[in-house]
């Protein structure tokens, strides 16, 4: 459990009068609600230098990774931060190299148009569009909509949003089912699919918006689905293949690559159900707040037992930026759950140190992960400024 704060007993004049002195020789006295105000101070301060870090970066041309290749989704993550944040220059930089050299505009194939090739390379054949790419263009097009009123955000968002769900199928019992992406070269759909590529919190924001029926079913479906995956404590499975409930007896076709769950796939999957359940978000907060400080970025399922238990620790499976943020971002949506003094702890234990730590570092996802941590961080300091959350709010069609 995290610590609670301890209560102390009131002090006896003496004692009083020692922690008086003791106050005065060091300067002053803190309360929780100064420490609630520093570590706000702080996070803000952090913010507002790693903000001006991702614009200053754009400045200097696309962010490419240790591989050589630009991410698509880098550039989604960030278009999202910079709505959140308010920053309309940031946010036209990174949309403008999403259209200069992934959004799929000017091609022959009708099902190809207006997806968004997953990673780019100078001299690189474009070999596949990213569904979970294209739906985060689609979900940043249509927040700016929202916040800054250009139509014709909304009027691309709809259009990118509709070649999302041609990465799509509907299953016999009427669960709408996204696959990884769609291939240039052969025009087909990846066989393999990925659950966290789901995304009917995107879906429902626009269906409400446009008041698309057609759309918000579709997004029930899907999160259905997705739903579909979830096992305990917040975790789901990763991926789904039909075809396994015809080799094992009992299978509904939903698995994980040798029992293995990846937190940041489970916390992605319970923000992409917020508007429709929030059971998942509440257990996965609830048992990292149960499990620390020995959080994992790995676990191991055993379907026998049911147990889920974590994997020792590597460079490559260290409990990052990127989880944390989502933590953070998860537990302001269900405040009231793990409670005002949680996100306070989360804040000052978690977020803070690890960006105090990196911030002389230029790692290669770095824009990846802080923008999901600079997002978190706005809906964390300013729950009220900033757009409702995607798909939360209510409508009716």
């Amino acid at each position: 459990m995290w610590p609670a704060p301890s209560v102390p007993r009131p002090p006896s004049t003496l004692a009083a009068t020692v922690l008086l002195c003791a106050a005065v020789l060091l300067g002053g006295c803190t309360s929780p609600a100064s420490d609630a105000e520093t570590v706000s101070e702080e996070l803000e301060q952090l913010a507002s230098s790693y903000e001006a870090r991702l614009a200053d970066g754009l400045e200097t041309g696309l962010p490419v990774r240790d591989d050589g290749f630009a991410y698509a989704v880098d550039l989604g993550n960030t278009m999202g931060a910079a709505v959140a944040l308010g920053n309309r220059s940031l946010f036209d930089r990174a949309y403008g190299m999403i259209r200069a050299h992934f959004l799929r505009v000017d091609t022959g194939d009708p099902r190809a148009r207006h997806t968004v090739l997953w990673r780019y390379k100078p001299g690189t054949a474009p070999d596949a569009s990213g569904s979970k790419e294209t739906g985060l263009l689609a979900d940043a097009l249509w927040e700016a909509y929202e916040r800054w009123g250009n139509p014709e955000h909304r009027r691309m968002a709809t259009k990118v949003l509709d070649a999302y769900l041609r990465h799509g199928y509907w299953e016999t019992d009427r669960r709408f089912v996204v696959k990884n992406y769609y291939n240039y070269g052969t025009q087909t759909l990846s066989e393999n699919t990925w659950v966290l590529n789901q995304m009917p919190h995107t879906v429902r924001k626009i269906a409400c918006g446009t008041q698309d029926a057609s759309l918000f079913r579709r997004a029930n479906a899907m999160a259905r689905f997705a739903e579909g995956a979830y096992l305990k404590k917040g975790f789901s499975r990763e991926m789904y293949d039909k075809g396994i409930e015809t080799v094992f007896d009992g299978a509904d076709g939903y698995y994980s690559p040798n029992g293995l769950l990846k937190l940041q796939s489970s916390l992605e999957i319970a923000k992409a159900l917020l508007p429709f359940t929030l059971a998942p978000a509440r257990e996965v907060i609830g048992f990292i707040r149960a499990s620390y400080p020995d959080v994992s970025s790995a676990y191991y399922y055993n379907p026998r037992s049911k147990a889920i238990a974590p994997l020792a620790e590597t460079s490559e499976q260290t409990y990052g930026l990127s989880e944390k943020a989502l933590v953070l971002l998860l537990a302001t949506r269900v405040r009231d759950s793990p409670g005002e003094a949680f996100l306070q702890d989360f804040v000052g234990r978690e977020i803070v140190p690890e960006l105090k730590r990196r911030r002389d570092e230029s790692s290669s996802p770095f824009y990846f992960d802080v923008p999901l941590m600079l997002e978190a961080a706005q809906r964390y300091l300013r729950p009220d400024q900033v757009p409702a959350p995607p798909g939360e709010s209510e409508c009716t069609l």
